[in-house]
């Protein structure tokens, strides 16, 4: 793995771990989500955003991008997808499936103004650690099956949520996947984009129907 990689990683994962050192310390979740959120997470992309510079310019996959409505179409079918499986989970084991919107509603409904930072921002820095990074490091060693896999569970269990694993899961699968599918980053950013929007909006609308 390469250097800026390691040092992305390393920024990331240690801002997120004092992150909830701090929680814990002064159980002040409202004001660290405005502190971390508002100021961390822009800090953090940029960061990122400058480590990654060159190597953005790459293509990671031995294939041809996809063309903007190819890639569009994919965007659409995907996040279908990932709903759909969102319902399956749901309706197999609702104890675990709602647990991730449930978590962003009481989240957006205790400070509102976080949906900015969790739609826009969280995507676009998960997306640039996750998939740009330890997936295609997975995927220069192990099958992309594999490598999808192990991905999605790193992603899930770094959510530190228990119940909410299997959708959060699932939707890391699919937007890994397509990913290797376009070559183009700025799908699963989309998608991903869109389940934080489609959590929100049911968060500020209407929480209590998935609680």
């Amino acid at each position: 793995m390469k250097k800026n990689h390691v040092y992305a990683l390393i920024i990331y994962f240690g801002v997120g771990l004092l992150g909830d050192v701090i929680t814990l310390i002064f159980n002040n979740p409202r004001s660290l989500v405005i502190i971390l959120n508002f100021m961390l997470s822009p800090l953090l992309l940029f960061v990122t955003l400058y480590l990654l510079k060159d190597d953005l310019k790459l293509m990671v996959f031995e294939k041809r991008k996809s063309t903007v409505k190819q890639s569009i179409y994919a965007i659409i079918k995907w996040f279908f997808i990932v709903i759909i499986g969102f319902i399956v989970i749901a309706t197999i084991t609702p104890l675990f499936s709602t647990s991730e919107v449930s978590n962003s509603s009481r989240m957006t409904q205790a400070v509102p103004l976080i949906v900015i930072p969790f739609v826009f921002i969280a995507p676009i820095l998960e997306e640039l650690i996750f998939r740009r990074i330890i997936f295609t490091s997975f995927s220069k060693k192990f099958t992309i099956l594999l490598s999808i896999l192990f991905t999605s569970v790193i992603f899930a269990g770094w959510h530190m949520t228990l119940s909410g694993f299997p959708l959060i899961f699932w939707l890391s699968v699919v937007i890994t996947y397509s990913y290797y599918q376009t070559n183009r980053l700025l799908v699963p950013i989309t998608i991903h984009i869109l389940w934080n929007l489609f959590s929100s909006s049911v968060a500020l609308i209407g929480a209590s129907f998935f609680e």
